[in-house]
């Protein structure tokens, strides 16, 4: 995938050569910011990115910003068509306020086949028998 850093920024890049997840910095411009509980903030990465044809670049929480700030990420497609910059959208879910500063690795991007299957409306579904049926959350059991 290749990337345009429009500013002074780290380059996107992998924990270690198997790792899922492509991790984003925030920009050496980005005024350190304190989250209240509950506040978002989105922040431009500083990056461009041509997402290969056939993929969407997923964003993901990072566990550690997660886990240890309670950060996660709100918005997270990035579309093959899109071609601006990617931006970095966090809540802290957190019950005390978390501070995001410059350099910090903050989201990792996970590049994912799509289908680009019609949708179609129709009047009703045939009905077809699973083992699952219409049960909803838990319906599968511990």
């Amino acid at each position: 995938m290749k990337v345009q850093k429009l500013r002074e920024v780290k380059t996107p890049n992998r924990g270690t050569e198997v790792s899922a997840g492509i991790d984003f910095y925030v920009p050496e411009d980005f005024e350190t910011k304190v989250l209240a509980p509950g506040q978002s903030v989105l922040i431009p990465s500083g990056i461009k990115v041509r997402v290969p044809i056939g993929y969407a670049l997923i964003a993901f929480n990072k566990s550690g910003v997660s886990v240890k700030q309670g950060l996660s990420v709100g918005a997270c497609v990035v579309d093959e068509d899109y071609d601006g910059e990617v931006h970095l959208h966090m809540i802290n879910t957190s019950n005390k306020d978390q501070t995001i500063s410059t350099g910090q690795k903050l989201v990792q991007f996970v590049l994912i086949p799509v289908s680009y299957t019609n949708v179609e409306a129709v009047d009703e579904l045939p009905q077809r028998v699973t083992q699952r049926g219409a049960g909803g959350f838990g319906s599968t059991g511990l």
